[in-house]
């Protein structure tokens, strides 16, 4: 069955114009608050994940999860355009862009305030890992209403943090963030970028996207 819609596709220039406002207003936030503590507290960096103490098995680990999480997260975007009948999707510099942005920086700094400060400093301070991951989870998921998204991409954000957040709880000790980062900015770029662009690039192949081409300059 063909999808009949309106696609957006995205240019760096787009791009740059959210991300300069998100680099200040949301990650440069969540990197500093965890660093504070650290300085406050003496708190060393390894019990907020901060560690390749086990990289081999992480790095293992990560390659199913990621792929996993990969193909649920652009299945999801699928379906969330699908009912807008609006597609993003990245030009060729612009995917890149993204990806870089969501891999190296988005990825990373939410992991270090969410599952290392967040749930790591709640389990310590409860001793309760469990209740951790539900209080983190339910932050993060409420977290992304600050961007206005509505109640799906809230849900399905607010299920991979639980995901997350098991992954980070499950690992042997000491934890660290180098398997649920690597599947975090999977799991992104599924959502909203390379996922988008794959399945746009498949469907074009196959003629089953009737769509009416729009450049949008935001």
């Amino acid at each position: 069955m063909a999808a009949r819609g309106v696609l957006y596709r995205t240019t760096v220039a787009d791009s740059w114009r959210w991300m300069r406002l998100d680099l200040l207003i949301r990650l440069a936030p969540l990197t500093i608050v965890p660093l504070i503590f650290i300085r406050l507290t003496g708190t060393p960096v390894t019990a907020l994940g901060v560690t390749l103490a086990h990289p081999i098995r992480d790095l293992l680990v990560s390659i199913p999860l990621a792929l996993a999480g990969f193909v649920i997260a652009a299945w999801f975007a699928e379906y969330l355009a699908r009912r807008r009948r609006h597609w993003f999707v990245p030009d060729g510099p612009d995917l890149a862009v993204q990806s870089v942005y969501y891999l190296a920086l988005n990825a990373p700094i939410e992991e270090l305030f969410f599952r290392g400060f967040m749930q790591g400093g709640l389990s310590r301070w409860w001793n309760a890992p469990a209740a951790a991951v539900v209080v983190t989870t339910a932050v993060f998921g409420a977290y992304h209403l600050l961007d206005r998204w509505d109640w799906r991409p809230v849900i399905g954000a607010t299920a991979a943090g639980l995901a997350l957040g098991l992954i980070y709880l499950w690992q042997p000790q000491p934890p660290s963030l180098l398997t649920v980062t690597l599947v975090h900015g999977t799991i992104t770029c599924g959502f909203l970028s390379l996922g988008p662009y794959v399945i746009y690039r498949w469907r074009l192949a196959r003629q089953s996207l009737q769509i009416s081409p729009e450049v949008v300059r935001k």
